[in-house]
């Protein structure tokens, strides 16, 4: 089923390259190079960067490694996005985690106060005159 599937995908891809007029047609400018990587799944904030990685890389392979290039840069940009996404969602859950935090140290100057006011009230209870300093303060 999946190998059925990469065959029709395949023969759509080409398909629809030879309708554009690119069937085998490289990239040859960093323009190309940017747009083949949108069309292949890229984001466009990173194609361009990518294309510009691509060119030199070509040049080295030679012709024909365009597709696999591409094919490579789509997918690795796929587990970047994974990886982005990851640490995006751990960014939220350390900033929760601060917010949290936050509100409980809140808390604890709160009560910290409070058994100030506890402490100054317990001492001037015991500093009364005639009262017999062992006695216990309930």
């Amino acid at each position: 089923m999946s190998r059925t599937r990469s065959w029709r995908t395949r023969w759509t891809e080409v398909w629809r390259r030879w309708a554009a007029g690119r069937l085998d047609a490289e990239p040859e400018t960093a323009e190309d190079w940017s747009s083949q990587l949108v069309e292949a799944g890229v984001p466009s904030d990173v194609a361009d960067e990518i294309a510009a990685q691509l060119e030199p890389a070509h040049r080295r392979l030679g012709r024909g490694s365009a597709a696999a290039l591409i094919q490579g840069a789509s997918l690795s940009a796929g587990v970047h996005a994974l990886q982005r996404a990851h640490v995006e969602r751990s960014l939220r859950d350390v900033r929760e985690v601060e917010r949290l935090l936050g509100a409980f140290s809140g808390e604890l100057e709160k009560l910290d106060e409070v058994l100030e006011v506890l402490s100054a009230y317990a001492q001037r209870m015991r500093a009364q005159p005639a009262k017999t300093p062992d006695r216990t303060l309930h």
